[in-house]
C-alpha cells in the first residue's frame, strides 16, 4: 500500500516538475523601443545658366514601437551649396565643419510620427561655379537622424554630390576643387551725382566682381570715414533701408566671374566742404572661411563731391 502510494506521489511530483519546466518564467511586457530609418536619393547637380542645381529626396521612417518626434542634422557635401529657403532647416542654429554648414532640421510642421509612419522632404542645392564639359564629384555630406527620446543618433547616412557635365555625362567624374578663400573686388566707383529721383541725396555708383567660386552668404559694402551728416540710406536697387555706413550688396550670391553694378544713396555732408574729404570703400565677403585672397583690390577711394557736369 505504501509502495503504491509512493509511486503515485512520485508520478504526480514528476508531472508538476515537467509542467513547471515547460512553462518557464512569466514573460515581461516588451519595453518601448526608439528607432528610425533614413533613405536618401542621389544628389545629381545639373548645369544651368547659373551654376549647378540639384536636389535630394530624404525619407524618414519611425521604426520604433511608440509615437516619436524625429528630427535630423545635415552636413552639406559642397560648402555653401545647401539652399535653406523653403526648407525646414534653421539657417541660424547651425555650425560649420570643414567649411561645410551643418543644419538642424525639423520634421514638416514639427509633426510626430506613429510607429511605421514616414515623412519625405526635398533638399535643394546650388553650386555657383561655371559648368564644365566633364563630370565632377565631391563628398563629405551626411545626414543624422535623432529622436527626442535618445541622445545618440538613431541612424546615419553619408552622401556626396555628382556634377553632370555640359554634355550630359556622369561617367568617370573628376574631383571638384572649390576655392576656399573669397576673391571679391571693387572694379569702379563714381562719379557722384544727385539722386535723379529728387530725394536730395547723393548717388554713388559702384561696380564689383567676384573672381572665384568660394562659398559666401552675401557681400557688404562699407564706406569710412563718412563726413558728419552723411549716411548710406538705401542701395539702388533697394534692399531695405540702411541708415549706417555699411550696406548689403543688392542681389543674391555671386557667380564665379560675375560683375555687378549698383548705387549707394548717401545723405550729403552737413558741411558742404567735407564732400571733398577722401573716403574708403571696402567690399566684405560674409562667410566662415579665410580672408579675401587679394585684399588689395577690394578697397577703393573716392569723395562725395558731385561731378562738375551735374
Amino acid at each position: 500500500m505504501f509502495r503504491k502510494t509512493g509511486t503515485l506521489l512520485t508520478a504526480v511530483l514528476l508531472g508538476l516538475t515537467a509542467t513547471v519546466a515547460t512553462a518557464g518564467p512569466v514573460a515581461a511586457a516588451p519595453a518601448d523601443t526608439v528607432g528610425g530609418e533614413l533613405s536618401l536619393s542621389r544628389l545629381i547637380l545639373n548645369p544651368t545658366e547659373r551654376g549647378y542645381q540639384g536636389s535630394v529626396e530624404l525619407t524618414v521612417t519611425n521604426t520604433g514601437s511608440e509615437t516619436d518626434y524625429l528630427y535630423y542634422k545635415m552636413r552639406e557635401p559642397v560648402p555653401g551649396a545647401f539652399q535653406f529657403r523653403g526648407s525646414d532647416c534653421d539657417a541660424v542654429d547651425m555650425r560649420v565643419e570643414q567649411n561645410r554648414r551643418v543644419a538642424n532640421c525639423s520634421s514638416p510642421d514639427y509633426a510626430t510620427l506613429d510607429p511605421g509612419e514616414s515623412f519625405r522632404v526635398t533638399l535643394g542645392f546650388q553650386v555657383l561655379t561655371n559648368p564644365r564639359n566633364y563630370p565632377m564629384s565631391m563628398g563629405g555630406g551626411w545626414v543624422e537622424l535623432h529622436s527626442v527620446e535618445q541622445d545618440e543618433p538613431v541612424a546615419i547616412k553619408s552622401f556626396g554630390a555628382l556634377f553632370r557635365s555640359t554634355t550630359g555625362s556622369l561617367i568617370r567624374p573628376r574631383p571638384y576643387v572649390q576655392d576656399t578663400q573669397p576673391d571679391a573686388a571693387i572694379e569702379s566707383v563714381g562719379p557722384v551725382t544727385l539722386d535723379p529721383e529728387g530725394s536730395g541725396m547723393l548717388l554713388l555708383p559702384v561696380t564689383i566682381s567676384y573672381r572665384g567660386d568660394a562659398p559666401h552668404h552675401s557681400l557688404d559694402i562699407k564706406a569710412s570715414p563718412l563726413p558728419a551728416g552723411s549716411l548710406i540710406h538705401y542701395t539702388v536697387p533697394a534692399d531695405g533701408p540702411v541708415g549706417s555706413n555699411q550696406a548689403l550688396v543688392p542681389g543674391v550670391q555671386m557667380m564665379a566671374g560675375e560683375v555687378r553694378s549698383f548705387g549707394l544713396l548717401i545723405s550729403p555732408p552737413t558741411d558742404p566742404s567735407d564732400a571733398q574729404d577722401v573716403i574708403t570703400l571696402e567690399l566684405l565677403t560674409n562667410w566662415y572661411g579665410g580672408p579675401d585672397a587679394n585684399p588689395s583690390d577690394n578697397t577703393a577711394q573716392t569723395t562725395l563731391a558731385v561731378a562738375a557736369n551735374n
